[in-house]
């Protein structure tokens, strides 16, 4: 049997899908993806991710959201790709598909410095892989209704 992963996809005001955009913006395109749309991959993809998989999703260096691996990590077949390319469409190698009700958005966004301070995590790619202590913890942070220094 694969090992399920947990991985932390950090979403990028460089990627054109997140230009000039602010985090509801980036929690209204993750509540897209609940009707098993495919998610892109540019270049780069987290190959080591097989279904079901969980993933938390960051932007602007918060974490805000969830969703579950429908199918593992496929590459975008190549008639696609010109397809997109000939339209003047962004053109992306990989993709993957969530399962229809996994996406979840959090009421509190806990930063990747609060994540760090208190679980020792280090962030620094564009996807990062957790443990399952790791993933709970910060779960757990992310669905609090508010910081408790804002009591």
């Amino acid at each position: 049997m694969t090992e399920k992963k947990i991985c932390i996809f950090s979403l990028s005001e460089r990627d054109e899908a997140f230009a000039h955009e602010d985090m509801e913006r980036a929690k209204a395109w993750l509540t897209t993806k609940d009707k098993e749309e495919p998610y892109y991959f540019a270049e780069k993809s987290p190959k080591r991710l097989s279904a079901p998989s969980k993933v938390l999703f960051s932007f602007d260096a918060r974490i805000f959201g969830e969703a579950v691996t429908k199918e593992d990590v496929k590459d975008v077949p190549f008639e696609e790709q010109e397809a997109r390319r000939k339209m003047g469409r962004p053109v992306y190698k990989h993709s993957v598909v969530f399962k229809r009700g996994s996406v979840e958005i959090f009421p509190y966004n806990p930063t990747k410095k609060e994540i760090t301070e208190k679980l020792g995590i280090l962030f620094g790619q564009v996807f990062k892989y957790i443990n399952q202590k790791q993933y709970n913890e910060i779960v757990k942070m992310a669905r609090r209704e508010r910081p408790p220094h804002d009591s």
